[in-house]
């Protein structure tokens, strides 16, 4: 298996953007030394708000070929014969790297040749001095860590905590402006919605717990109590509950928010969309779909979808996410998934950014 050479930092540290000037940049790291690339180099997680993304540039790439027999011709050109008996005559420039009977042949040659290389062993090499990206490395593949998981008896704690202290959460207090105390308790009660003063006063617990009742992770965001918008000013008000009670070597592993409700109807659907907050929202708009959701764009991907095999699911992406999501769907059919993904929202005249819950609330 290929291990690339420059890849995007997967630690949480997140850097000043170049572009946008927001704490949301993820620099390049170097596998083999284990340091950063310079700090122009690097994707900024506001897809849609900012979009930039600077990889280093790619050198030559070029495959391996085991030959028979490589006879120089000329100062310039070599004979060489392949293992299928193929007879090449090939530049000495396309030539990169030669090691006992196998060469590296570049890309660019190979394509208008007879030989056979699509699934060999490849490499990018140096061209004029620039530094390589994705170069195959003989890095031996980490032993995968164990996820981190939260005790149910802290849940318990936290929730006893909350209903003792006789207040709402600043969401659970906008919902209440919008909907029934039945249907906001109710609600709440299903997603283990709780209120806390970690980081913030008045910030809300979002509990990921999948289909086994394990609590994979514990979100932690503050909202505007009459708005219901997510505090984005000055920064971003986004946390953990493993960074609130800092709890040593704590292994972030997510699943779908919602995802232990999977098991309590077997016939309903399966709804997912971006926002934790609008899956709760939208449990009350339309209560016969099971809602999910995967928390951020880039977690709607086959590693947190795996559980909902054999259930039948639609994606709602957030307006411009449309297209993006659609081809993830492709990849997720392909590996046993039945998911559609609707376009409702791409018909709409709402902004980029906007969600099914903008979607209900406009249509009231």
């Amino acid at each position: 298996m290929s291990t690339f050479r420059y890849s995007l930092d997967k630690s949480s540290k997140k850097f000043i953007c170049p572009n946008c000037n927001k704490k949301t940049f993820v620099y390049y790291v170097d596998t083999e030394k284990g340091k950063y690339l310079s700090t122009d180099y690097g994707r900024c997680d506001r897809e849609q708000n900012c979009g930039y993304h600077k990889a280093p540039p790619k050198g030559n790439k070029a495959y391996l070929i085991d030959f028979l027999a490589l006879k120089k011709i000329s100062d310039k050109a070599l004979k060489l014969v392949d293992v299928n008996g193929v007879i090449s005559m090939i530049p000495k420039s396309q030539i990169l790297e030669q090691k006992e009977n196998k060469c590296f042949i570049s890309e660019w040659y190979l394509k208008n040749s007879k030989i056979n290389y699509l699934n060999n062993e490849s490499k990018y090499f140096n061209s004029d001095n620039v530094e390589v990206i994705n170069e195959v490395t003989a890095v031996k593949k980490p032993q995968p860590i164990k996820p981190s998981f939260h005790s149910i008896t802290l849940q318990d704690k936290i929730i006893r905590e909350y209903e003792s202290q006789q207040f709402d959460d600043n969401l659970t207090t906008y919902l209440l402006s919008q909907f029934t105390f039945d249907e906001v308790q109710t609600a709440t009660q299903n997603y283990y919605l709780t209120g806390a003063n970690y980081f913030w006063n008045n910030a809300t617990l979002f509990w990921q717990i999948n289909q086994k009742e394990q609590i994979h992770a514990c979100k932690i965001m503050l909202y505007n109590k009459i708005s219901g918008k997510r505090k984005k000013e000055p920064y971003n008000h986004i946390n953990w509950l493993h960074n609130a009670l800092k709890v040593p070597d704590f292994n972030l592993s997510q699943c779908l928010f919602g995802l232990h409700l999977i098991n309590e109807d077997y016939q309903r659907n399966i709804a997912i969309v971006e926002s934790e907050k609008t899956a709760i929202i939208m449990s009350m708009f339309l209560p016969n779909f099971i809602w999910l959701a995967t928390g951020s764009k880039s977690n709607f991907k086959f590693e947190l979808l795996e559980p909902l095999k054999k259930r039948n699911c639609i994606a709602f992406p957030d307006k411009g996410e449309f297209a993006n999501w659609s081809n993830k769907a492709k990849e997720l059919k392909s590996k046993g998934l039945k998911i559609e993904v609707s376009n409702i929202l791409e018909q709409t005249s709402f902004e980029n950014g906007f969600d099914l819950a903008d979607y209900y609330f406009n249509e009231d």
